[in-house]
Order: C-alpha cells, then sequence, then structure tokens
C-alpha cells in the first residue's frame, strides 16, 4: 500500500486561489476584469484569491471560458487542497495518550502493514490515524477499555500490555469468515462435530486451515486464527453473534500441533460450558480456574476416550508403534498421545520428538 505524501503543516497546504493569482499576474489581467469575464463579483475574486472562497464546479466551468484552462485542473487543484487541508486537520485531533499507544504498538502495525492494512513508510502520526481506520476506532488509546476483567490477575511472570491486549481483542472483533454461516450451534451435535474435527486433522497441513473453517461454519461457528502479540498473552477469543453464531479465534502460540489441537478443543469446551454469550464475550487468557479445568477435561475427553486412555496407561508400554495403533483407535494423529504422555511426564519432553508436527501457517 502506497503513502500519499501531503503537506506537513498548514503553511504549506496551497489554496488553489493562489495559483489563480499567479495565473492573472502572468496574464496581466486584473481581478475585475476576471469577474467580468466569469459573471461573478471582484469581491468573490478576492475572496478567492485570499483562501476565502473555494473553486466550486460551476467557477471551475466559468474559468475554463475565461482563462481556457481546463475546469479539470481547477476541480484538481480545490479537491487536492481539501484533502490535505482534512488530514492536516485530523492530525490535530491526535492526543498524546494515543502516541504512547502506538509506541507500545509496533509489533502490530508490523503485522498491519505486512498484511497490506496499512501503508508502509508512514510517520508516526499518520500511522495513528491508519490505526483509527483499520481498528475502527475514533481514538486508539480507548482499546486499553475492551479489556476484560481478570486480564492483571494472571501469573506474575506475565507481562500484560493493554493497548496491544486491546489491539488483539479488536482485531478479533473484527475477523470474520468470508462466507455466511446460516446454521447456529448446536450442543447436541458436539459429538459429531468432534469427529468431523478429527477428520480434518488427518488431512494435509497446507488446506488444514481452510478445511477447519468450513467444517466449523457448518455447526455454526465462525473460526478464525490470528497470530499473537506481545503483550498480549491469550490463547483465544469466544464471542456469540445475534444469530446464535460462535465466533472462536485461535492463536498459533508454539506452533506444535498437539497444543493447537488441544487448544482448539479447550475452547470448545468452553462454548459447552456457556463461557461465552450474546452480552458476553470471553477471552481465554487461562485466569479462572474453574472454567479452565472444566475446559481442559472436555478437550481431554473428547480427544481421547478417557477409558480407552486408561486402558493404554495401564499396558504400560509406550513405544512409537503402540502410540501409534492407540492413536489410529482414537482417530487422531499419533502426536495428540505423545503431547498428553509427555504433559503428564509419562514420557520425556525429547521423547520422539520427530513426531511431533510444527504448523508453520501464515496468520
Amino acid at each position: 500500500m502506497a503513502v500519499k505524501k501531503t503537506g506537513i503543516s498548514r503553511d504549506l497546504i496551497f489554496h488553489p486561489g493562489e495559483t489563480l493569482a499567479e495565473v492573472l499576474e502572468e496574464r496581466g489581467i486584473t481581478q475585475a476584469e476576471l469577474a467580468a469575464q466569469t459573471g461573478v463579483s471582484p469581491a468573490f475574486i478576492s475572496n478567492v484569491i485570499k483562501g476565502k472562497k473555494d473553486i466550486s464546479a460551476k467557477f471551475a466551468f466559468a474559468l475554463e471560458y475565461a482563462l481556457d484552462v481546463p475546469k479539470s485542473f481547477w476541480m484538481n487543484l480545490q479537491a487536492h487542497y481539501d484533502a490535505e487541508l482534512l488530514e492536516f486537520n485530523e492530525k490535530q485531533t491526535i492526543t498524546d495518550e494515543e502516541r504512547e499507544a502506538r509506541a507500545a504498538l509496533n509489533e502490530v502495525v508490523k503485522y498491519l502493514r505486512q498484511r497490506g492494512k496499512m501503508p508502509v513508510g508512514e510517520n508516526r502520526d499518520a500511522s495513528i490515524l491508519s490505526l483509527r481506520k483499520v481498528l475502527k476506532f475514533s481514538n486508539i488509546a480507548n482499546l486499553k477499555d475492551i479489556i476484560p476483567e481478570g486480564a492483571f490477575r494472571m501469573a506474575a511472570n506475565t507481562v500484560v500490555e493493554p493497548y496491544v491486549m486491546g489491539a488483539w481483542i479488536r482485531l478479533c472483533q473484527l475477523v470474520s469468515n468470508d462466507h455466511a454461516i446460516t446454521d447456529r450451534f448446536n450442543p447436541d451435535k458436539i459429538d459429531e462435530l468432534v469427529e468431523a474435527l478429527k477428520r480434518n486433522m488427518l488431512q494435509d497441513e497446507a488446506i488444514l486451515p481452510e478445511a477447519l473453517k468450513n467444517t466449523m461454519s457448518e455447526y455454526g461457528i465462525d473460526f478464525a486464527l490470528l497470530r499473537n502479540f506481545r503483550g498480549a498473552p491469550v490463547q483465544g477469543y469466544i464471542s456469540q453473534k445475534s444469530s446464535g453464531v460462535y465466533q472462536m479465534v485461535l492463536t498459533l502460540r508454539g506452533s506444535f500441533a498437539d497444543i493447537f489441537w488441544f487448544s482448539l478443543f479447550h475452547e470448545l469446551g468452553h462454548i459447552m460450558s456457556g463461557d461465552a454469550g450474546k452480552t458476553a464475550k470471553f477471552v481465554d487468557m487461562r485466569t479462572d480456574g474453574e472454567k479452565e479445568i472444566k475446559a481442559d477435561q472436555f478437550a481431554r475427553d473428547k480427544l481421547l476416550s478417557s477409558d480407552e486412555y486408561d486402558k493404554f496407561i495401564k499396558k504400560g508400554s509406550f513405544d512409537i508403534e503402540s502410540i501409534k495403533a492407540f492413536a489410529s483407535s482414537q482417530g487422531v494423529m499419533p502426536y495428540i498421545v505423545i503431547g498428553r504422555l509427555q504433559k503428564e511426564k509419562r514420557l520425556p519432553y525429547n521423547s520422539y520428538s520427530s513426531y511431533r508436527t510444527r504448523y508453520k501457517w501464515e496468520k
């Protein structure tokens, strides 16, 4: 996206009346003569030259006859002046607090520029105006006000940057599926959805993101991936639209496939528990112990049958062939079983590392 360079100060924004004055001086035409030629008063000509009156389409048409200069020239001058003046006036609304917010949003701005959502090469104030448009916020300093309660009750070693957190949540709110979703989410079909998602897991990694969107949409969930930013230590975002359709946005933290799938099923657990509704958005930051325990249990049981997993554990054979056989019986990839065994410290974290797939999707 190209950057349009404009005047950096009011003194460098020139009214088209100045050009008109130059043309009259070059041709030796008085203001009174031009007034007679164009059918306006001398006072009007004077006010245009002083920048107190603009060049209307009607006056531009008259100037074409009087000066043999195309009306499009005058109208373009006026339009250019109006645009620069508008931008200059808009920049005067930028607050010091917005500049503070912008300083914290460097990573977000870089991401938006890479995706063609913001121009490259803007100065700091111009980028604030672009952020306003992309995020649809009249003042980006207000981003911190959309952070949910609990965001600052996280672990002591977790850093939350209010403006970044707010920007991430806002980007989630603006993400939507490319096609309309007509069916609302039906909790009675959760087992159907689980099986469909497991079939997605077995597909080629390159087509998986689109496959997930399509599968989720069939069950009333608008699904999207969004990259995570430093300062926004979140796992996912869930909201329910007025139509009954849920929106789920997931980050790809760490890239490991087993973590991704556990997180996805974990978020489904939050939907099943009613943690997000039409009036309440749910931002998953792993801060609510009771809700997180319940969502974790849902993910574990839906990925791997608890009864069958217990039988597998009792056998005590965790060689790769046994793991593959059990994973196949559950309709999942081996990394799901490996990841759980590692999480439960039944396997060292470096065991079967070649089987732990990393996703490299552009987010």
